[in-house]
């Protein structure tokens, strides 16, 4: 396991402060144990799992986590070890304030691992047993397997967004996906809900989504469409919030009228980390609500 969050045998050797020889070993005796697999592919540099790596990874997960929930049951009533949270890309500044302020103040003895990435592969992480649990970006196109139980936070309303000075060819309170395919956008890079969902509307129509600058972070993004770069997409949120909102307006489409669930999703058997996530939903929802 220490290998693979690592992403190599030096780093995960300083992880568990032990020499590379012996982590090396330990690795050989796993191996062979399993009935002389491979679960490193010692050919790329550094090593990477083998499909089979990935598959005994998965089982190391459950094995440690039960042996949490065994050390965990010596003092019921009190979270302790390792709670690993997963946070989508632009929910970091609500998740990672407040709330998880308050869970370390009152958890103490729990240690937060937080993590950021897309809504699926936070999924994917939760569904494989890395995440304990994770705040996402759902929509009604997001897959959730079996195993994974989403429970909503709060929605917002997501907004196409172009520079003032922006004026379409055809004067219209709502503009048709035709028009906006004229113009050029700023998007987050692959793996973006938002961006798919742009893709999707344009890919119904047959039309081209021309992307003029792929880039990560709301904040540049409208930054860079208040100067006329392209148009954007957004939560509502995320624009009142912004110090560009002047300088920009929300541009109207039926054909991308898209709302996003903020979505807290865990696994079925929780074990001992059930109070935190009960905890975490709770307080997140209040934040919502207010």
């Amino acid at each position: 396991m220490a290998v693979a969050e690592a992403g190599s045998v030096n780093r995960a050797a300083r992880r568990l402060s032990l020499t590379q020889p012996a982590v090396t070993r330990r690795l050989q005796t796993l191996e062979a144990a399993l009935g002389s697999v491979t679960l490193l592919d010692r050919t790329a540099k550094p090593p990477v799992l083998t499909p089979l790596g990935r598959q005994v990874l998965e089982s190391c997960r459950r094995v440690l986590k039960a042996v949490t929930e065994l050390e965990a049951s010596a003092s019921p009533g009190v979270p302790r070890g390792e709670f690993r949270i997963g946070v989508a890309h632009g929910l970091a500044d609500l998740a990672l304030s407040a709330p998880l302020d308050e869970l370390r103040q009152r958890y103490p003895e729990v240690r937060l691992k937080i993590s950021a990435d897309w809504t699926i592969h936070l999924i994917e992480a939760l569904r494989s047993g890395a995440l304990d649990c994770a705040i996402g970006l759902v929509d009604d196109r997001t897959y959730t397997p079996t195993g994974v139980v989403a429970g909503a936070l709060g929605t917002d309303e997501l907004v196409v967004v172009a520079a003032k000075s922006f004026v379409p060819k055809i004067d219209r309170r709502r503009l048709e996906l035709g028009e906006l395919a004229r113009q050029g956008w700023v998007l987050n890079p692959p793996g973006c809900g938002y961006r798919a969902a742009v893709q999707r509307a344009f890919d119904r129509e047959g039309l081209a989504l021309e992307i003029t600058a792929e880039i990560f972070g709301h904040d540049l993004q409208l930054s860079l469409a208040s100067r006329g770069a392209g148009l954007t997409i957004v939560p509502r949120s995320k624009l009142e919030a912004s110090t560009y909102r002047h300088e920009l307006k929300i541009i109207r489409s039926a054909d991308l009228a898209l709302q996003t669930t903020i979505t807290l999703l865990h696994g079925n058997a929780l074990g001992s980390v059930a109070p935190l996530v009960d905890w975490l939903h709770e307080r997140m929802a209040e934040q919502f609500r207010r």
